[in-house]
């Protein structure tokens, strides 16, 4: 299964680089224009469920996947590209798609370890390149939905649930959104406060959930990009 890395591009008007493509972690199907002094974003995919539990599959299919993602960054510096932000992986472990089979009451460590794996080979490639910047989704997400008692972000205590859904399929192998034969027969129900749940679906979360993430990260972001 590929992993293509969705793209973002701010301030890009000059130099064009045309259905540049690096397969399968980075494609860009349109022309697009960088500029010199562009800031691109790096966003890792959000299926991640993929991952396993043997350590040894574990270990190699990460380390390939962030040797890539160091490749890539890269060639993207080389294009002149002067500043790269990279996201490492939110705890995976605590998606409701993860937490379901406990009643969405814990997350699961598994899905956690291959994260943090996964987020510590990447610090590891990125270190030694200058203008990169690695995006704490991890520790953030953290602060959040899974930090110890007392610990966590004031952010977290507007959320009363946070490892449960607020749009939920019906069926656990369904979706947010499935329809039954018939378009009126919704499969799925929605909460009736989506700014009280951090999570919208099985992985992604609610507009709520990410302004709380956001919030932690505008500072160090608005200052890797202002810096000379």
């Amino acid at each position: 299964m590929g992993l293509p890395l969705r793209l973002r591009v701010y301030r890009c008007p000059w130099v064009s680089a045309t259905k540049y493509s690096v397969w399968p972690l980075l494609q860009l199907q349109n022309p697009v224009r960088f500029h010199c002094t562009s800031v691109i974003g790096l966003s890792s995919p959000s299926d991640v469920s993929i991952i396993s539990t043997e350590n040894v599959y574990t270990n190699a299919y990460i380390g390939k996947v962030t040797k890539e993602v160091a490749a890539n960054v890269e060639q993207l510096l080389k294009l002149g590209v002067k500043k790269v932000l990279v996201n490492n992986l939110h705890p995976i472990g605590c998606t409701p798609s993860q937490t379901r089979t406990n009643n969405y009451t814990a997350c699961d460590i598994f899905g956690n370890l291959g994260a943090s794996i996964h987020n510590d080979n990447l610090k590891q490639v990125m270190t030694v390149k200058k203008n990169v910047q690695i995006i704490d989704l991890y520790t953030s997400f953290t602060s959040i939905v899974d930090h110890a008692p007392g610990k966590g972000s004031d952010l977290s205590k507007q959320f009363k649930r946070k490892l449960s859904p607020c749009c939920e399929s019906l069926d656990s192998n369904g979706y947010c959104g499935q329809q039954g034969e018939s378009s009126s027969e919704l499969l799925y129900t929605v909460c009736d406060k989506s700014d009280k749940f951090f999570y919208w679906d099985d992985m992604h979360p609610t507009h709520a959930g990410w302004e709380a993430i956001m919030k932690q990260l505008e500072k160090p972001l608005k200052e890797f990009v202002d810096q000379e």
